[in-house]
């Protein structure tokens, strides 16, 4: 793999996609209530150029399938073409559910150790979240940021305000315990559970519906802050277009070629 920035070096110039999603979930009796995440207009995300993006393919399951067979070969050279197949069949599963869940992509950044520089393992999540219903008066983001300081989330460290490209945001940086299946704890030293980083920013415009979330995490609770740093220009320069025909016009002059009919506009980079 090449080596990928996010980590101790400074991240490459991002790119910006756009993409849409029909609400959370493949068919409207996916478990109970309201889908919190998915669904909304077409968003115009602002990603990395060099990492690993799951869902950069969009819809198209048969360009995922080749380029998860691509990059296996290259990590993996030297592994019998069974395991390779196992591994795309679990990435497949794995890319298909965030999918139909209504992510818009799921990254990938991995830098090895270099010198004093200590390895990173990140992973980001984006999403369009739908926003709770408040009043013209109320400012949503000190609402959450009270809520979020005063919630019982003790692993929070940091939660701040800051101007996004849709208008608002919302930051906050924490520690939480590495959990394991069924909810028990990673243990650490001194019978501490182990931590990990976690970063997470909200983007969006007074009054909107929806909004982007960006969450990171990082195996090395240390890397909080410049993970941090990562999430929030991420959700911060990322947008929804709320005008379809206008996500549609640039997403024809960026690629040269419309969605076809009926389907789901993929993510697609395009220049801006």
């Amino acid at each position: 793999m090449t080596r990928t920035t996010g980590g101790p070096e400074r991240p490459a110039a991002p790119e910006r996609a756009v993409a849409s999603h029909a609400p959370g979930g493949a068919e409207e009796t996916d478990g109970p209530g309201e889908h919190v995440l998915g669904g909304g207009p077409p968003a115009q995300l602002y990603l990395p150029t060099d990492w690993l993006n799951f869902l950069e393919d969009g819809d198209d399951q048969g360009a995922a399938r080749r380029r998860y067979e691509r990059l296996l070969t290259e990590i993996f050279p030297h592994m019998p073409a069974a395991g390779h197949r196992e591994i795309v069949e679990g990435l497949m599963l794995w890319r298909d559910r965030l999918w139909t869940e209504g992510f818009l992509a799921h990254g990938v950044i991995c830098v090895p150790a270099e010198g004093e520089d200590r390895a990173a393992l990140w992973q980001i999540l984006v999403a369009a979240m739908k926003l709770p219903a408040t009043s013209g008066e109320l400012d949503t983001s000190t609402l959450m940021q009270r809520m979020a300081g005063g919630s019982e989330l003790d692993h929070l460290t940091h939660v701040e305000k800051y101007q996004t490209e849709m208008g608002l945001g919302l930051g906050m940086i924490g520690r939480p315990p590495l959990t394991l299946p069924g909810g028990g704890t990673v243990p650490g030293d001194g019978g501490e559970p182990r931590r990990c980083g976690m970063a997470s920013a909200l983007s969006y415009a007074p009054g909107a519906e929806f909004g982007i979330l960006a969450v990171g995490v990082s195996l090395d609770p240390e890397q909080d802050r410049q993970l941090a740093m990562m999430v929030a220009l991420i959700a911060g320069r990322s947008r929804l277009v709320t005008d379809e025909p206008e996500a549609a016009r640039e997403n024809d002059a960026a690629t040269g070629t419309a969605p076809e009919a009926g389907t789901r506009a993929g993510p697609r980079a395009f220049a801006g």
